[in-house]
């Protein structure tokens, strides 16, 4: 499979599944090790980042869920999300963060 057809599908399963924050936080790792691999990095930074405003944190189902676990679930995921897209926004800019040493 191709990766921009690859990341189409993905993103289609992360946006259907922003409830579920094992999903979500799976998602969030695909992206940022393919981020990392300067093949498919160099493939699919364009359309990830004309894609970014759909990489959304996890949110719970019952709005007024306020255990712990929840919480927990939705900051993590909040703060990935976010490292992922200032991630992307770097991989734009230079490559880097995907050159091996």
């Amino acid at each position: 499979m191709a990766p921009l057809a690859a990341l189409k599908l993905v993103l289609e399963r992360h946006i259907s599944n922003l409830d579920n924050w094992a999903i979500n936080t799976k998602i969030l790792i695909i992206f940022h090790r393919a981020l990392q691999n300067i093949k498919v990095n160099r493939k699919i930074y364009k359309d990830l980042k004309s894609k970014e405003h759909l990489l959304h944190p996890f949110q719970s189902k019952q709005k007024a869920e306020t255990s712990y676990n929840i919480k927990m679930y939705q900051e993590i995921s909040k703060a990935y999300a976010e490292y992922v897209k200032f991630y992307l926004n770097i991989a734009n800019k230079t490559d880097i963060l995907s050159r091996s040493i």
